[in-house]
């Protein structure tokens, strides 16, 4: 019984990392990176977020303007890749993170260790997946339906469908990396009492 209750609470404190980007248009280029980092055991109020506008030498688009908030300004005055990324690989030590980050849908984490081999930027976290939330929704919404209808929409109205509610203004990377910390968390205590009460019934 000692056992199982250490497990459990391993599993509450064990923090992961939530990331997000935004690419300006068309070129493709990231311009923002947000990171929420956080525990099941913790209040949401206690995840550490943080954000980094880069520094890139190109116009930001106007449509990428309205939707993200993230202007020329923004960006003229941003930090480097190096920094971001020392400033990132810093705090995912400190943190001490699982290796695969949260996201919402594939690939940002992919594109961002591409960006910094690209320039030569050396970046030892992050293992080689990531643990898609979009997939998990996509997968608990096929299960919940007799037909292979998918419920789309985004984070927000994914959220809406585990009794969340969206924080902030969306397409703000460190925004979009915090409610996605909440959802993942949320589905996994969902979850657990479901594998519980699988266990329950097999001991009937």
């Amino acid at each position: 019984m000692n056992d199982q209750n250490q497990i459990v609470t391993q599993q509450d404190t064990q923090r992961y990392v939530a990331l997000d980007l935004e690419y300006n248009q068309p070129s493709g280029a990231i311009i923002q990176v947000g990171v929420a980092i956080g525990s099941a055991a913790q209040n949401q109020q206690h995840f550490i977020v943080r954000r980094w506008n880069l520094h890139v030498d190109e116009p930001i688009s106007e449509f990428i303007t309205q939707l993200t908030g993230i202007t020329n300004e923004d960006c003229s005055a941003g930090v480097s890749l190096a920094q971001c990324a020392q400033e990132l690989g810093d705090l995912l030590r400190e943190q001490e993170v699982f290796v695969n980050p949260v996201t919402w849908g594939g690939g940002d984490s992919a594109d961002l260790l591409r960006t910094f081999a690209q320039a030569q930027i050396e970046f030892h976290h992050f293992g080689r997946r990531w643990i898609d939330v979009k997939t998990w929704t996509t997968l608990l919404s096929l299960a919940r339906t007799r037909t292979a209808t998918i419920q789309h929409g985004g984070l927000s109205k994914a959220m809406a469908r585990y009794k969340l509610q969206f924080v902030g203004k969306a397409h703000r990377a460190d925004i979009d990396a915090f409610n996605t910390l909440r959802l993942f968390f949320a589905i996994l205590k969902r979850q657990r009492i479901l594998e519980g009460c699988i266990s329950q019934m097999k001991n009937l």
